[in-house]
């Protein structure tokens, strides 16, 4: 593991320096051009570019850039009547960036057991494929006209799942309408999921040992750490297939894969740092471990001890897709406010069911109503909702009796 560590640094320091080489000479592009047109208008003696840029402004004026050189490159196209040669390049292109694609598989196609097990206890899940395939670089989930059947009956008919990178969503709707169904297709990864999307589904209690305590049990990243590695390794390799087929297009692919790479270390860092420790003991705290409590073995607690074990290491591990069903079940009110808080700071995708109507209300940002076998999607808390609903309704009621 340290060997690895190493290594991951390594690549970290290297990914910056591209970075900071790449924003350097889009800065420079930018000053020698403006320079230019200032100089053109009589104004060639003004201080330009007097405040420092950001490195989100440097992002934004790249992306200017790249936008301006696509469309010129375009109206050329058509001016020049070469739309055939054009095609080819297009082609070519399209075949690099397809290889490129490859090397963003960030997890080995293997074979999918929790799928599997669905499957034999009768679940069934179909959905509409693109042909373009899944962007595995993309932060959100979206996909199309999603069937879910549970032994022969319909929970879902011809619905959207979308999941937006940065929302934490309450899913709602009558018992045994498929809630927990749906949680537990995603949480198996059986809808097309990007692979830059890892996910964790709480589902059950850790496991009674009598060798790991409830602290070991939460910072055992290893599996998470391999998972994380590997995608750091196929986006770098990914890089390096873009940068032997440079042009406009690449620069903009290199971008995207950079910020992707820079999440993955980051998390990386967080799992091995010398803060991580602390952390894990911070979480144990909230969901009212003590000390003392932290540094007793798994077997000795009870399930629901348990469960708060898990919880506490999905918390730690910071997936990009946390699927949580009931995780105030266990809690105490103490341990519920906590939570309630450090969820409602949950700053990637948050997808959860509960029937507590208060802490749908101070940790979801948009609510899923699982209703007739569709998903309503609506924005706001539990209360915008019920308030939302009852609107729509009552328009409904009223646009029935115009119509009568």
């Amino acid at each position: 593991c340290v060997k690895m560590s190493s290594s991951w640094h390594q690549k970290k320091a290297k990914l910056a320096d591209k970075e900071f080489e790449r924003d350097l000479q889009n800065q420079a592009e930018y000053v020698e051009k403006d320079q230019a047109n200032a100089a053109a208008m009589g104004e060639g003696d003004k201080e330009l570019f007097e405040k420092k840029l950001t490195k989100e402004e440097k992002k934004a004026l790249a992306k200017q850039k790249r936008l301006a050189k696509k469309e010129l490159k375009n109206k050329n196209t058509k001016s020049n009547g070469d739309g055939d040669e054009k095609e080819s390049e297009g082609d070519q292109l399209a075949k690099a960036l397809e290889e490129a694609q490859k090397g963003l598989t960030m997890i080995e196609k293997k074979d999918n057991p929790e799928a599997d097990a669905l499957s034999a206890q009768g679940t069934v899940c179909t959905f509409a494929s693109s042909r373009k395939g899944v962007d595995e670089r993309s932060r959100d989930i979206n996909v199309s006209n999603v069937t879910l059947l549970h032994k022969g009956t319909a929970m879902l008919d011809n619905t959207d799942v979308v999941l937006n990178h940065g929302n934490r969503y309450g899913l709602i709707g009558r018992n045994g309408c498929g809630k927990t169904t749906l949680l537990k297709v995603l949480g198996a990864r059986v809808l097309p999921i990007p692979d830059s999307i890892d996910s964790y589904h709480l589902k059950e209690e850790i496991e009674p040992s009598d060798t790991m305590t409830a602290l070991d049990a939460v910072m055992s990243v290893d599996k998470e750490r391999g998972i994380l590695e590997n995608q750091a390794e196929n986006l770098n390799h990914a890089i390096s297939s873009l940068t032997e087929n440079a042009d406009e297009n690449a620069e903009e692919q290199q971008e995207i894969i950079m910020e992707l790479l820079n999440e993955i270390y980051d998390r990386l860092d967080a799992l091995d740092a010398d803060t991580a420790e602390t952390r894990a003991r911070s979480i144990l705290k909230g969901l009212g471990f003590t000390h003392q409590m932290q540094s007793k073995f798994t077997k000795d607690f009870s399930g629901g001890w348990r469960m708060r074990v898990s919880l506490a290491r999905a918390l730690f591990l910071q997936p990009t897709l946390l699927l949580l069903d009931e995780p105030t079940n266990h809690l105490d009110m103490e341990a519920v406010i906590w939570l309630e808080d450090y969820l409602s700071r949950w700053d990637k995708i948050l997808f959860l069911v509960s029937h507590s109507q208060d802490f749908l209300n101070n940790v979801c940002t948009n609510m899923v109503h699982m209703r007739d076998q569709k998903l309503e999607y609506f924005y706001g808390n539990y209360d915008q909702f019920v308030k939302t609903k009852a609107e729509k309704e009552e328009n409904e009621k009223k646009r029935y009796k115009w119509e009568q």
